[in-house]
């Protein structure tokens, strides 16, 4: 079972990356390609950088991969995964299902 603080740290996360998802949607962004059809705006980027300073703050030891900036390659028997925009491609287009995924991973 999850530590309640573990789950408090990771809803707090999720929520506030939420809130800047919600901020943007159905704004013109700027749209850039990981890959030919790959895409990731500067709001997956802003999301994920409010995921990893809670969970930093929380929890600097703890082994992050994240899909943006990658594996953080520290040594801890937790590792988060995140995708701070799930659906990037929905989102940019205004199409109203995407999600923040988040999950903790223990040994």
């Amino acid at each position: 079972m999850m530590d309640e603080e573990l789950k408090r740290i990771a809803l707090k996360a999720v929520r506030e990356a939420g809130a800047i998802l919600m901020k943007y949607f159905g704004k013109a962004q700027s749209i850039d390609y990981k890959g030919e059809i790959n895409l990731v705006t500067e709001v997956d980027r802003q999301s994920e950088e409010a995921i990893l300073s809670i969970i930093k703050d929380s929890y600097p030891d703890h082994r992050i991969l994240a899909e943006e900036t990658g594996d953080s390659g520290e040594s801890s028997s937790f590792k988060w995964i995140i995708d701070p925009l799930d659906g990037t491609t929905n989102y940019a287009h205004g199409y109203p299902c995407f999600s923040v995924s988040l999950a903790i991973e223990h040994e």
